[in-house]
């Protein structure tokens, strides 16, 4: 998968930061082969991400214009249209110990104007870096400038999908072409900020946006020239680590654009069936019956394990006891039938006779009260 990210033409909207995070979760999280290369000299992003390493590591390199590695280091081989696996070995700059895991292609030392020129006028050079590197990669990042519409417009055959960098708040305009298969990444994003993600999405016109919330300390450690530090520690943050949120929301990205599919948080992988034996069924495992494989974690956190086990015997499902139905003989059916009609008879007579009594008594109590009135009239008369 082949994914540029840019920026708008108002800025870059920090997409040197945000293609180095999604191509190192890629790398690091979800152990793909990653290259991250950039068609810009501006915001180099191996300075983001391994700069503090190669400073300690180089020695007063500003004396030569060139160097055998990264972009300079294919261009400057005319002709050749398909590059080998040792041609990037040579030109790389592994940002982690293990073999293509994570590379990056460093920039070109040119200025930004021949790097311009020389894509817009030859852009079949960075499509052979880019079809060459498929065959050793999963994943090719490409970084490039959003003002630079023409650069985009020209390596855009060779791209799968688009990131476009935006900032939170009002609409800018986008003069970059895009891919076909297209995504918005709010930047610096902030929960708190009127404009929400939800808000964006009506600005930009689009059912879905990415966000890329704030992060002091990925700040701090980009500023520092050392990202990739920071990404090592928190490719599985806990819901209580402070980078949580950006980690997770990131990774969403990166899932989308690599087609990752969401892997199960269970250490112990069972069947659909079996979990629900287990679950439902109490039974003893014998030494014979299980087998428990262990296997060590190499990459980065070598203290966890990977537990497999599978059960080789078959939980037999306990039977219901079975109900016989007798069919009744058409007699005591019939009688059955009889008495329940009886039955109901009876609890209807025994209805209306309740009913009767109590308006009997109703008119009764009415005409005795009739009955001592006219007696109380008679009495004060005589009185009178």
């Amino acid at each position: 998968m082949v994914i540029l990210f840019k920026g708008t033409d108002k800025s870059k909207n920090y997409a040197p930061q945000a293609i180095s995070l999604c191509a190192g979760l890629a790398a690091t999280k979800y152990l793909k082969k990653t290259l991250l290369l950039q068609l810009t000299t501006k915001y180099p992003v191996e300075k983001y991400l391994i700069g503090k390493r190669v400073g300690e590591q180089s020695i007063d390199d500003n004396k030569y214009i060139f160097e055998d590695t990264g972009m300079d280091s294919l261009t400057r081989r005319a002709g050749v249209k398909s590059f080998t696996e040792s041609h990037f070995a040579n030109a790389v700059v592994p940002a982690v110990s293990s073999e293509n895991l994570f590379d990056i292609l460093k920039v070109s030392k040119k200025v930004e104007g021949d790097v311009a020129r020389e894509v817009i006028q030859d852009p079949e050079s960075v499509g052979a870096i880019i079809r060459s590197a498929e065959r050793i990669y999963d994943n090719i990042f490409v970084l490039c400038d959003g003002k630079a519409g023409k650069v985009v417009e020209a390596v855009l055959p060779y791209i799968d999908r688009t990131v476009t960098c935006i900032s939170q708040g009002k609409k800018e305009e986008i003069s970059a072409p895009s891919s076909e298969s297209s995504f918005l990444l709010v930047t610096n994003y902030d929960y708190k900020s009127q404009f929400s993600a939800h808000h964006m999405q009506k600005v930009y016109g689009v059912k879905k946006i990415y966000t890329m919330p704030y992060n002091v300390d990925f700040k701090d450690y980009y500023t520092n020239e050392n990202m990739i530090q920071f990404i090592l520690s928190n490719t599985e943050p806990e819901k209580s680590d402070y980078s949580y949120h950006l980690i997770s929301e990131m990774s969403k990205l990166t899932k989308a654009l690599i087609d990752e599919e969401e892997m199960e948080e269970d250490s112990y992988r069972f069947t659909k069936k079996t979990v629900a034996r287990y679950a439902n069924e109490k039974a003893v495992l014998d030494g014979d019956n299980v087998k428990v494989e262990v296997t060590e974690k190499e990459f980065l956190k070598p203290s966890k394990t990977l537990v497999h086990v599978s059960v080789n015997e078959k939980f037999k499902e306990e039977e219901e006891p079975s109900r016989e139905i007798t069919e009744l003989d058409p007699k005591k059916l019939k009688k059955i039938k009889a008495e329940k009609r009886k039955e109901n008879f009876k609890s209807n007579l025994s209805n209306i006779k309740n009913s009767v009594i109590s308006k009997t008594n109703g008119l009764l109590k009415k005409k005795n009260t009739e009955n001592t009135g006219e007696s109380s009239e008679n009495l004060k008369r005589k009185e009178a």
